[in-house]
């Protein structure tokens, strides 16, 4: 099993006249395999290991045993996500917002890192968080030219309500 540190958030950035699009894991993978002539990124599966959709559906993307391609310079230790839609737009939806809450406490406990963020809620990150990290653990181009997961996401507000699921959930 890959040693997981974080959980990178991210929007798919999908949207049509200027209104967010819900997008499955498999419209975000055609779109990630197809070759960048035609349009695509070129890679060999979806960049992400978990979509949810706008109603709260989870979706699988690339096994999370496998290495995510969500973040370039970060993604051997993390766990990547991708809420549906475009967080430029709109905030996540009521039912995504909670469910992508319960799969990152899921997330955090299945690799053992409760404790690590009740302790330090920044293992949780927007894409464009990651910026922020320090030169060891991200080795990535800087500065991140993303908003990724979206000027409309409150990734503290987001981490708040992470926490206080771990924190119901030790009872």
């Amino acid at each position: 099993m890959r040693k997981i540190t974080h959980v990178v958030m991210h929007t798919a950035a999908a949207e049509r006249n200027g209104r967010a699009v819900d997008q499955s894991a498999a419209t975000i993978r055609a779109f990630h395999v197809r070759a960048v002539k035609d349009g695509g990124r070129g890679w060999s599966d979806i960049g992400y290991h978990w979509v949810v959709r706008m109603n709260g559906t989870v979706e699988a993307g690339r096994a999370e045993r496998q290495t995510g391609a969500g973040v370039e310079g970060f993604n051997a230790t993390t766990v990547h996500v991708c809420c549906s839609g475009h967080g430029d737009l709109v905030r996540w939806w009521p039912a995504q917002w909670a469910a992508a809450v319960t799969l990152v406490c899921d997330i955090v406990d299945r690799y053992d890192l409760v404790d690590e963020v009740l302790a330090n809620p920044m293992r949780v990150l927007g894409h464009s968080e990651v910026d922020e990290l320090p030169a060891g653990l991200y080795r990535g181009p800087r500065p991140i030219r993303k908003t990724c997961p979206g000027e409309k996401i409150d990734m503290s507000e987001f981490r708040r309500a992470v926490v206080a699921e771990l924190r119901r959930r030790e009872g």
